[in-house]
């Protein structure tokens, strides 16, 4: 995450009750859910091998739930899958600028996946009400995919990109619109120099007025200023640790 779990709390007061995270690669970011409390969570892979690794992971943990789909907006679709062999890249759609962004990364041909929608595979009481999803440009996809679950979310954490890494992936300004449509309005973003980035959403219709306002307020603080403040409030701490030692 671009955005760490610890600068989102800080930051905009996310505290998620409950999280649905679309991508799980590793599961890098339980700790950090874990140590601000956010949980539940459902961790939705598409790799096999990335999910049962996760299974074994959590397997006595009633607190994580993982489930193995590729996730888009229809059912039932044969998916190619182009895996990447840095195990972080892989997608259901053809490398297209990635290629010379990151030369470094190679593709190949990963076999065959079945898609699911996300409203078909979540349990009907799946608890959740921030989602990040970073599906390598299906993002648009399974965000669709999700439904009438998009009415329960107030945060969504969301890779977009600026350019097609992936062929026929959705552009930010894709989703801004979807987002805009089901309420959702932008609160920042963080892109890199390879035309990708993630963005934070907030959902206005479950969020009071006023608590809106003053997020939008914080939202025009450009992240050279807060990112300076964070990382001075981050030393005070590890100095206040040290000096209790």
């Amino acid at each position: 995450m671009l955005i760490p779990v610890a600068d989102l709390s800080a930051r905009f007061g996310v505290k998620a009750n409950g999280v649905l995270h679309v991508g799980a690669h590793d599961a890098e970011e339980a700790e950090d859910y874990r140590r601000h409390g956010w949980g539940p969570v459902i961790w939705v892979e598409m790799l096999p091998d990335k999910a049962a690794a996760l299974r074994r992971t959590f397997h006595d943990d009633p607190d994580n739930l993982v489930i193995e789909a590729a996730c888009w907006d229809r059912d039932g679709d044969a998916a190619d899958l182009f895996r990447a062999d840095n195990g972080q890249s892989s997608s259901l759609l053809p490398p297209d600028s990635h290629l010379a962004a990151h030369p470094g990364i190679a593709f190949s041909a990963g076999g065959r996946l079945q898609t699911s929608r996300l409203d078909t595979i979540l349990p009907a009481s799946a608890g959740f009400d921030f989602i990040n999803v970073d599906i390598q440009g299906a993002e648009l996809r399974a965000l669709i995919g999700l439904g009438d679950f998009m009415d329960r979310v107030t945060w969504a954490y969301l890779e977009v990109n600026r350019q097609e890494l992936y062929r026929g992936c959705a552009l930010l300004p894709d989703i801004d619109r979807f987002m805009a449509a089901r309420g959702f309005v932008r609160l920042t973003l963080r892109m890199t120099a390879h035309g990708w980035g993630d963005a934070l959403y907030v959902n206005q219709r479950r969020m009071p007025r006023v608590a809106l306002l003053r997020l939008r307020g914080k939202a025009l603080v450009p992240d050279f200023f807060y990112d300076a403040g964070a990382a001075a409030r981050r030393v005070a701490s590890r100095l206040t640790r040290l000096l209790k030692l």
